[in-house]
């Protein structure tokens, strides 16, 4: 629920010219800023969707410090320092962030990566113009692993209010990647937001995050709510892949963010019945499940026989088949994904990530007339609607299996195609996402 009326300015009544809403909680809204400040001291306590709180095993995490409604704004903010991502394979431009379509434009100064040789951000002191010089100075060679840490290295040398924050941030050595968000737009950048950087993670995550270009070039984040949060209960996102089984994700969670997961998709054997990493047992047919999903080197046993497996093996068994995949999904051709996926079925359960994965190809090449076309498409969404409830991590991956589902006979085209539409209307600008909801629009 919303904390207040969003009828008129709560100070002089004026419904007709409040048009300024708190950029805090995105719902008060007021004729001008000296009523604003006015009711400041009035609203402060209810602006505030969240509060931070402290565990030994959660570290400095967010709780809603009230009911929060669907779709409710929870936090809004700058970044405190942003910069290429440590392992994009992109052209970052240094003034404003965009990639860089040509690899002759530099900074004429620095001779860094430019979208450019006119924009903006390369000049601004806000910007790139007080780390030009250094860079110049430094006769540091264009990497996108040193520019964020560059970045840092000002603010703590300007004594910035920005460098505090970061210091409170939690860090390991060992990793940058720790509390650093990865941004679009711009994409390829990454970066680290003081109050959004201590959503915690959780593969069934209550929040969706988006980001926009502020007026000093920066990619302010947006958090809102996926569903209704009552107060007391933890805000989170999600820092890994929706479509990973359980044991990827949390190694990939402990690896890269040194924590990890406990949610009710990871302490399920079958991942709410997706089976997305479950095996078939090779003697009977049975579902080959961890004993315990949360211990790492838990034993996997089959439900029909005595049979089991270790962890070690499972991990080995499962690498070896990801390694066919990904090879055959490099040359991919309908005859051949037919014979792969036929092949994985026998060792997997459908629903396993890599049967997924090869059947989400495979749809796009079928013939609509292909019965085995809607049967793919159907398993798809089944499991795509458990996994992203709200349909944001998955929204792009489930927009394409609803439209090649549109296409077989006897279908509702016209509205699975609405459905598709409606998953993309938030994608970024030009993004592939956004290509393909114009392309449904004319397709309806």
């Amino acid at each position: 629920m919303a904390p207040e009326t969003k009828a008129g300015c709560p100070i002089c009544g004026d419904r007709l010219n409040a048009i300024l809403r708190c950029s805090g909680c995105g719902q008060q809204v007021y004729c001008g800023k000296d009523h604003q400040r006015q009711d400041w001291p009035r609203h402060r306590s209810v602006c505030q969707a969240w509060e931070i709180h402290e565990s030994p095993e959660l570290g400095r995490h967010l709780l809603a410090s009230r009911d929060i409604g669907q779709g409710d704004l929870i936090i809004t903010e700058s970044p405190l320092v942003w910069g290429p991502a440590l392992h994009t394979d992109q052209r970052v431009c240094v003034g404003c962030g965009k990639e860089c379509e040509s690899t002759d434009i530099r900074c004429k100064i620095c001779l860094w990566p430019a979208c450019d040789r006119d924009c903006s951000g390369l000049v601004d002191k806000n910007r790139h113009g007080l780390e030009c010089l250094i860079l110049v100075k430094a006769r540091i060679i264009p990497r996108c692993d040193v520019l964020l840490v560059v970045r840092m290295l000002i603010l703590w040398w300007k004594k910035s209010k920005h460098w505090t924050a970061l210091e409170k941030l939690q860090s390991h050595e060992e990793s940058r990647d720790v509390n650093a968000l990865e941004t679009m737009p711009p994409e390829g950048s990454v970066a680290i937001y003081e109050t959004a950087c201590l959503l915690e993670h959780s593969c069934l995550a209550n929040t969706r995050h988006t980001f926009k270009i502020d007026e000093k070039g920066r990619p302010r984040i947006t958090v809102k709510a996926l569903c209704f949060i009552k107060r007391g209960e933890h805000l989170s996102t999600m820092y890994t892949h929706a479509l990973w089984a359980t044991m990827a994700r949390r190694a990939h969670l402990q690896d890269t963010k040194y924590f990890s997961c406990y949610c009710k998709r990871c302490s399920d054997p079958t991942e709410l019945d997706t089976h997305l990493g479950t095996l078939i047992c090779p003697q009977d047919q049975g579902y080959i499940l961890p004993a315990d999903p949360l211990d790492f080197e838990s034993e996997w046993k089959c439900e029909i026989c005595p049979g089991t497996l270790t962890a070690a093996e499972v991990r080995e068994f499962t690498g070896k088949l990801e390694d066919d995949v990904d090879e055959m999904m490099c040359r991919a051709k309908k005859d051949t994904l037919l014979d792969l996926l036929s092949r994985l079925t026998t060792l997997l359960h459908p629903g396993h990530q890599l049967c997924i994965t090869v059947s989400h190809s495979l749809i796009q090449l079928l013939a609509r007339s292909d019965p085995k076309k809607r049967e793919l498409c159907k398993r798809i969404i089944e499991t795509t609607k458990i996994l992203d409830p709200y349909g944001i991590r998955l929204s792009l991956y489930t927009a394409v299996t609803l439209r090649e589902l549109s296409n077989c006979p006897g279908e509702d085209r016209q509205s699975l195609l609405c459905d598709a539409i409606s998953l993309l209307q938030s994608e970024p600008p030009n993004s592939p996402g956004e290509k393909l909801r114009i392309l449904m629009q004319v397709e309806l």
